[in-house]
């Protein structure tokens, strides 16, 4: 059978707008009640990296999560909502205000939960990986999950695989970028708590996505669709290859598909919705490191320590907040009377202090060959 994608048009933010579009989406897979039963408690799971006005293409719009929120109360189970955003120990709240998951919450009456107070749960992959898990999402009946698409400075794409990254509670998910250095590692990680954590369905806003140099960094690019599906590997692949990512580019997705856990190729997959000629394409501005995953392992090999793509602080940018020291999973950043520096001896290029920046400081610095190749 095949795995199924719905695609759908939204053209903006608009309450009225989403909810309309959200409605179809789900009508497309068979309508949410094929997935939500009455009294059950739901889980939704929106991308919440940090504290960021919605404008900033950064978290899950909050009109696409009400409309959610509201679908799920009208088949008469409780939602509630969480996610565990980088730098969290300075305060759930902030995030949760900057966000507007707050108004959402207090529109819909919806409980707002904090992954890093409610506890974990110790679970095991199949081949014996030990993950820590938030038990608000094993607790819960049904999880839905709702990622932002956007470009990713270590994984080149996140969307519905990674958004259940934001089950590993605090400080735990800098001890994976820690124990996994490299990016094809990170990827396994990545996929292993997607298995353990695998939602009912996800629904992605890719109404305003980000493309450049995202996470958090890169700009905001309008695309004006609804993907949703049960199957996360699959929206991936659709998301990967409507930003023109080539196949089999994006590691998380390949370590999917390995692990049979989601379709092989575009031929196992059913568009619902919009036709893929039909989709309005942008061109997206993919990630300015991702000229490294294209040259051959043997030819960047003799070159390698020439060819080097490493974070970097901007000083006119820098307010000296200190969150990518505090985050830093090797202690590599480390406090400056004005700004923070690098200690590049023990930095792993997670580029979590790239993704966790408020001010956008934080760049990507390239060796002069590296710059030539790009």
């Amino acid at each position: 059978m095949k795995s199924q994608v719905s695609i759908v048009r939204c053209s903006d933010y608009t309450l009225d707008n989403v909810r309309s579009r959200v409605k179809k989406s789900f009508a497309h897979l068979g309508g949410l009640e094929r997935f939500v039963k009455k009294d059950q408690q739901v889980l939704i799971k929106p991308n919440l990296l940090s504290a960021k006005d919605p404008s900033r293409a950064i978290t899950t719009h909050p009109s696409l999560v009400q409309a959610v929120v509201e679908e799920v109360q009208k088949i008469g189970a409780t939602p509630i909502l969480g996610d565990s955003p980088g730098g969290v120990e300075r305060g759930i709240r902030r995030v949760w205000e900057n966000t507007k998951m707050s108004e959402v919450a207090g529109s819909t009456k919806a409980k707002l939960v904090a992954f890093e107070s409610e506890g974990v749960y110790e679970k095991r992959t199949e081949s014996g990986k030990r993950y820590f898990i938030a038990k608000p999402v094993v607790d819960s009946d049904v999880i839905i999950s709702l990622p932002k698409l956007k470009t990713h400075t270590l994984t080149l794409m996140t969307c519905a695989v990674k958004n259940m990254f934001g089950s590993i509670p605090g400080f735990r998910k800098s001890e994976y970028h820690r124990d996994a250095p490299k990016p094809g590692d990170f990827a396994g990680v990545i996929v292993d708590i997607y298995s353990l954590t695998k939602p009912h369905i996800s629904l992605v806003d890719a109404v305003v996505c980000m493309d450049g140099d995202g996470p958090s960094s890169g700009n905001p690019k309008y695309l004006g669709l609804l993907l949703a599906g049960i199957d996360a590997v699959a929206l991936d692949m659709i998301a990967a290859k409507i930003m023109g990512f080539k196949d089999g580019e994006i590691d998380i997705t390949s370590i999917a598909q390995q692990r049979g856990l989601g379709p092989n190729s575009f031929s196992q997959i059913e568009i619902l919705g919009e036709k893929s000629a039909d989709i309005p394409l942008a061109k997206f501005v993919l990630p300015s490191n991702r000229f490294l995953k294209l040259i051959p392992k043997f030819l960047l090999a003799p070159i390698k320590p020439l060819v080097w793509v490493r974070p970097g602080i901007l000083d006119g940018n820098c307010t000296n907040c200190n969150i990518c020291v505090d985050n830093c999973p090797t202690n590599s950043i480390k406090k400056g009377e004005k700004i923070p520096y690098f200690d590049y001896t023990n930095c792993i290029n997670c580029m979590c202090c790239h993704e966790l920046c408020p001010q956008k400081a934080v760049f990507l610095k390239k060796s002069w060959i590296a710059k030539k190749i790009a």
